[in-house]
C-alpha cells in the first residue's frame, strides 16, 4: 500500500466525493458504496499494522544487534587467538602421540610385534 493512495483517498474526503461512481441511486446503496471516508479509515488501518510490523522488525533487528555485540565483547583480542589455538594444536599433537604411544605398549604387551613409531617430520621453518 502506497502512502499516494492514501493521499488521493484524503482529497476525496476534501471535496466530499465517492470513490466509486454512482451511476444510479436505484443500483446502489450506501452500504456498497464506499466513499472517501471509509475508504480511508481502511487506508489508515491498513498503514497502521504495516508500521506496526515494521516497529516489530525493528525492535527485533535491534535486539540482535545487542546481543551480537555483547557477544563480540565477549570474545578475546586476535593475539590471544592465535596464542590460544596454537596452543590447542601442540596439546593435540601430544594427545595424539600419547595415544600411539599407549597403542604400542599395549600391543607390546600383548606379545604382538609393533612396528617403530612413526616419524613425523615437519619441515616448516619457525620464525
Amino acid at each position: 500500500m502506497t502512502d499516494n493512495v492514501f493521499v488521493k483517498a484524503c482529497l476525496l474526503i476534501a471535496g466530499g466525493k465517492t470513490l466509486v461512481k454512482d451511476s444510479s441511486p436505484e443500483e446502489a446503496s450506501d452500504e456498497e458504496t464506499p466513499n472517501g471516508i471509509d475508504v480511508a479509515i481502511r487506508l489508515i488501518d491498513l498503514r497502521m499494522k504495516e508500521l506496526e510490523s515494521l516497529k516489530q522488525y525493528r525492535l527485533e533487528s535491534a535486539k540482535l544487534v545487542r546481543d551480537a555485540e555483547a557477544r563480540s565483547f565477549s570474545l578475546p583480542p586476535a593475539d590471544a587467538t592465535d596464542k590460544l589455538l596454537r596452543y590447542e594444536a601442540h596439546l593435540d599433537r601430544q594427545l595424539y602421540r600419547a595415544m600411539d604411544q599407549l597403542e604400542r605398549l599395549q600391543r607390546q604387551r600383548k606379545g604382538e610385534k609393533v612396528p617403530p613409531p612413526p616419524l613425523n617430520i615437519n619441515l616448516e621453518r619457525r620464525n
